[in-house]
């Protein structure tokens, strides 16, 4: 009998010493920042089909990803029009999407720390129609502003070692989120792609590009592309995940300027 009272008496303790331990976790602190999406089923992402997304002290969560328009186009927008909730380890979030379908979506924390969050979907509906979702999110904290060093003028190329492309390339990133680009033509004129509609989102070390028309492949439409980068001194290196399983890279330097020398055209 006193066996059986002292073993009640422990899985008491253990069960309201957790359940204080869960209530002191203050998730809605926790979950304020930037995150990058990294791992879907602890498997990498795709880098182009990573995600970022902020909970903001206003209650307002904004959310960025890449959107499949129609078979030509695809482009890489923002969106602010959520709003969330938390209730113990529990996030509800409901809002717009760019596109102007309706969200109600309810995530579980499953782990949450200084620089990882992990979650579960237990609802997901979209225009009031439910898409269940079993997988798990792990998502890295945004801590580095690389901007500064960022914005300017950078040459270099890919170093992909199966790639058949040893051209090299201008990138000229502004202030204001656009970019232009600059390729040499068979004359060896430096052209600035008249084209190109580029603009650019930094998260981080994560880095969003949109365009028009890649010249290597010929498509046609808007086109836009993710990659992983970090910037040593004067030099930025670039990788990327891509569906084929390969990974992709460039490397390029800070430049003074864009080309010069050669006629230019737009």
């Amino acid at each position: 009998m006193k066996k059986i009272l002292l073993t009640g008496i422990i899985i008491s303790v253990l069960f309201w010493g957790c359940k204080k331990e869960d209530e002191e976790i203050d998730y809605a602190s926790l979950i304020l920042g930037a995150w990058v999406n990294t791992h879907i089923d602890n498997e990498s992402v795709l880098t182009d089909a990573a995600f970022s997304f902020e909970y903001r002290s206003d209650n307002v969560q904004s959310f960025a990803n890449g959107y499949v328009l129609d078979g030509s186009n695809k482009t890489w927008m923002e969106s602010e029009n959520y709003t969330y909730s938390v209730n113990g380890n529990r996030i509800i979030i409901d809002g717009l999407n760019v596109l102007g379908s309706h969200f109600h979506m309810e995530f579980d924390i499953l782990f949450i720390d200084q620089s990882t969050f992990k979650y579960s979907v237990s609802k997901f509906l979209i225009d009031d129609v439910e898409f269940p979702d079993a997988k798990t999110y792990t998502n890295k904290k945004i801590t580095t502003d690389l901007t500064s060093q960022f914005v300017g003028t950078w040459y270099g190329r890919t170093t992909t070692t199966e790639s058949i492309d040893d051209n090299y390339y201008y990138w000229d990133y502004f202030a204001d989120g656009h970019f232009d680009y600059y390729f040499q033509d068979d004359e060896g004129n430096w052209v600035n792609k008249p084209d190109n509609e580029g603009n650019y989102f930094l998260y981080g070390d994560f880095l969003a590009s949109n365009f028009t028309n890649d010249l290597l492949s010929g498509e046609t439409g808007k086109a836009y592309e993710c990659w992983n980068i970090s910037i040593e001194n004067n030099t930025m290196y670039w990788t990327g995940l891509r569906d084929n399983g390969q990974i992709t890279s460039f490397q390029m330097e800070k430049v003074d300027s864009p080309p010069s020398g050669m006629p230019l055209m737009k």
